[in-house]
């Protein structure tokens, strides 16, 4: 007997490949928005260094070291810092300020959020690998009346956070369309089929919806890897040959 695997299409293996580096991508604006958005708080966590530890500490974020540099900048340039940095990535703090300094940026990013949620500026030079930090955040607080001023954030706005709010309404939906495809697994839905067509309105609205959204993030303009951008349009052109396939079904059978 053959137990030889049949290997993938080459457009099959670019495309699982591309979703690969991704996820690996992924990762890191994820481990970007559970900061500043304070999940661990949410979770009842005291710090940020408790909750990477207990969080992910079986499945600890490995860095590999030809990414140490960029991936460490990217997080700092969205306002984390050294110290969070260094949790999430594994990496010493001295390495973390050592892969800054030797950035041209670190000159002109002037803003970290703390741990406790408030923006303050960077300490400037960086401390050395052994300097304490305080409260775990690289800031130093200036001399003079003022700081208390000069630090205390905006009022919260009365509207909740655009980005919150298209994540969680992005987890629903996504939610929602999987219950529905597990549904046409059903032993009865064959039988039951017909019974579904007068919800068409309702899910073609859903997919108007949806199409209204991805025309309006401006794919074609977003800051993204050549194999994110494969990935979308492969995926964009599986739905829609799907969905011509139906609509020139429905046309043909009127004539």
């Amino acid at each position: 007997m053959d137990n030889a695997v049949a290997l993938p299409t080459a457009s099959e293996a670019r495309a699982l490949t591309d979703r690969i580096k991704v996820a690996v991508e992924g990762t890191w604006l994820l481990i970007q928005e559970a900061y500043t958005s304070r999940a661990w708080a949410a979770l009842g966590y005291r710090t940020w260094d408790a909750y990477v530890d207990t969080e992910f500490r079986a499945a600890r974020l490995a860095l590999p070291k030809e990414e140490r540099a960029e991936t460490i900048q990217s997080l700092r340039s969205a306002g984390m810092s050294v110290r969070a940095i260094s949790s999430a990535t594994g990496v010493s703090v001295g390495t973390v300020h050592g892969e800054l300094s030797r950035c041209s940026e670190m000159n002109t990013s002037s803003d970290v959020q703390g741990t406790d949620g408030k923006t303050y500026a960077s300490a400037r030079p960086a401390p050395p690998a052994d300097a304490e930090l305080l409260a775990g955040d690289d800031w130093v607080q200036p001399e003079g009346p003022g700081f208390e001023a000069a630090v205390t954030p905006p009022p919260k706005p009365k509207r909740r956070p655009l980005p919150e709010a298209l994540t969680d309404a992005g987890r629903d939906l996504a939610r929602a369309a999987e219950r529905l495809a597990r549904l046409t697994e059903d032993d009865r839905f064959q039988k039951n089929r017909d019974t579904s067509h007068h919800q068409l309105p309702e899910l073609l609205g859903a997919l108007d919806n949806t199409t209204r959204l991805l025309t309006a993030m401006n794919l074609p303009a977003a800051e993204a890897s050549e194999e994110a951008r494969r990935w979308w349009a492969t995926s964009l052109h599986k739905i829609s040959d799907a969905l011509a396939d139906v609509a020139n079904t429905l046309e043909q059978e009127k004539q």
